[in-house]
């Protein structure tokens, strides 16, 4: 007797673990609901209010994050994210995607080469960050593939 009704216990703790899971896994799937964000993250992405529910949820946590990101930033830094976002919309979809596919595989660098790159922007003079641009901007295509792979080059050392 003691074992059937510890064996229905069992069957029937298992059964809420399962029920509890499928829950879960449910909520998650959701996404987050607009009602949930902040007041200044729904002011930052009132432009997609409308399509909010129809986006996938890892789409929805990594606007929700930058929403709130930009909510912390400084003005400053406001207006130069704004600048950069204008002048991305303003490419052609060439060099959008080559921009893409650059951020792309900054993000595939290990974060100590990801840090060190950007101490080396960060201890760039204004001067020296605007020679460096123009000089990209103004370079063909070929003299931009030979400049990446100078920098591939240097990146992994001498040929062995």
């Amino acid at each position: 007797m003691n074992s059937t009704l510890y064996s229905q216990h069992r069957v029937m703790a298992c059964t809420l673990l399962l029920g509890f899971s499928l829950f879960a896994n449910c909520a998650m799937a959701e996404g987050i609901a607009w009602e949930s964000l902040n007041p200044q993250q729904q002011q930052t992405l009132s432009g997609i209010k409308e399509h909010w529910n129809e986006l996938p949820t890892h789409r929805q946590e990594r606007l929700s994050k930058g929403a709130e990101k930009w909510a912390n930033m400084p003005p400053e830094q406001r207006e130069r994210a704004q600048e950069n976002i204008k002048r991305f919309k303003n490419l052609s979809p060439e060099d959008k995607a080559l921009v893409k596919e650059h951020i792309q595989k900054f993000r595939q660098l290990p974060p100590e080469q990801r840090h060190a790159l950007r101490e080396r922007w960060k201890n760039m003079s204004p001067e020296q960050k605007e020679t460096f641009k123009n000089r990209v901007r103004n370079m063909s295509p070929e003299q931009r593939k030979e400049l990446r792979e100078r920098i591939k080059a240097r990146q992994t050392g001498p040929a062995q």
